[in-house]
């Protein structure tokens, strides 16, 4: 019994002179050097001391570039070239990469891709893909952030064919269990044909959007 005195009061002191080292001011409670420790309060010295490896805090003001007239008299130049090939149609085959139904297609004009899942379009229907994330030609390409202006870039494709997949086969066992599933499924597949791939106008003229109609 005297032992365990002996060590709590022990406890005790070294409880009391560690937490007055790190926060002399607080006062707490004689016999509770549990609840001490808990109540300490570490925002106060988390901020006085900070590691060396740490890298200091960045600061996030923009630094605006400056002008620089040589870079923009080239963006220009590019620019209106750009545009002579546009309305001369000198850019020779165009091609795209679209953004349909989750998945992105890389096409030019008369390609056929294939479109998984029920789709509502029906064969023959003339659709407009507007979300374009990107076109290019042999001399130029046009990025967007993250698609283009749909009133600037036109892709038009037809609808020539609803079927299914050919028959998959998901076979599942599990050894020594007596478990053995086989089932077989198809998928449905609309067939799309790309019939163009048109840039309207100048590339540098901001065009506006007109309506709300539904983007594939």
């Amino acid at each position: 019994m005297a032992t365990l005195t002996t060590s709590t009061r022990l406890f005790n002191f070294v409880t009391n002179t560690c937490i007055k080292r790190i926060l002399p001011t607080l006062t707490y409670k004689k016999y509770y050097p549990v609840s001490k420790l808990w109540e300490i309060r570490v925002d106060g010295y988390r901020t006085r001391y900070k590691l060396p490896w740490f890298n200091s805090s960045s600061n996030y003001q923009e630094e605006m570039p400056e002008y620089d007239e040589k870079k923009e008299k080239i963006a220009v130049d590019v620019i209106n070239e750009i545009n002579k090939q546009i309305a001369t149609k000198s850019t020779g085959r165009l091609f795209a990469v679209i953004h349909l139904l989750g998945k992105q297609f890389k096409v030019t004009e008369s390609d056929i891709i294939a479109i998984e899942g029920n789709w509502p379009p029906q064969p023959g229907d003339e659709i407009k893909l507007e979300k374009v994330l990107l076109v290019g030609s042999k001399d130029f390409t046009l990025i967007g952030r993250p698609i283009l202006n749909r009133e600037l870039i036109s892709v038009d494709a037809i609808v020539i064919q609803k079927t299914l997949s050919h028959t998959i086969t998901n076979f599942k066992m599990k050894k020594r269990k007596q478990y053995k599933r086989l089932n077989f499924y198809r998928i449905h597949r609309t067939m799309l044909r790309i019939t163009s791939i048109n840039i309207n106008g100048d590339i540098d003229k901001k065009k506006e959007v007109e309506g709300l109609d539904r983007i594939y």
